[in-house]
């Protein structure tokens, strides 16, 4: 940048110089004079070149700029469209465990229910089907709820696992980051 006002500066000391001196004829005044001029008039053409170059610079920078935060603005969405289906996903994943726990919870308690809670009933109700059937029924109605709650439960031990699996990573690609920089 300096060196497109060298000639300026030239010119700035030389018309101190001969402000000292003043001692000059009328016609070398007027040659100094028409020659300051004429450098000056050339500094503002210069500067009129610069500010135009500066100014197309800038325009084609604010598009780049404008460019930028419209791609910016896109990947946002995509991010948001990318961090919906995973939690989709990981919800479904909850769920298939869920059902998964369930179903060996369900062979359990049928299990049971037919190995210690039958006897007990027959004991006591003397054979009554609807007693047994209605034990059956508790425990079907059961299902559900234990269903919801442990899904919400896998679903949350994933959500933390993935939270913290991504936080990792950024730690890495930050060290990663400071690695390369320090190279």
């Amino acid at each position: 940048m300096e060196k497109i006002y060298i000639k300026e500066v030239n010119e700035l000391q030389r018309a101190k110089q001969i402000a000292e001196k003043l001692d000059l004829y009328e016609h070398d005044l007027k040659e100094e004079y028409k020659r300051l001029l004429f450098n000056f008039e050339e500094s503002i053409g210069q500067m009129r070149l610069i500010t135009k170059v500066s100014d197309k610079i800038q325009k084609k920078l604010d598009k780049v700029n404008a460019a930028l935060d419209q791609k910016n603005r896109e990947l946002d969405a995509k991010n948001q469209e990318l961090q919906q289906t995973i939690d989709e996903l990981t919800q479904a994943r909850a769920g298939r465990t869920a059902t998964t726990i369930v179903l060996f919870l369900a062979l359990l308690l049928f299990l049971v229910e037919e190995i210690l809670v039958e006897p007990v009933i027959e004991a006591n109700f003397g054979g009554n089907q609807w007693a047994s059937i209605g034990t059956k029924l508790f425990i079907v109605l059961l299902l559900k709820p234990i269903e919801s709650v442990l899904e919400n439960i896998v679903f949350s031990y994933l959500h933390k696992r993935a939270k913290r699996q991504k936080e990792i990573n950024q730690a890495h690609q930050i060290s990663v980051s400071k690695k390369s920089e320090d190279e």
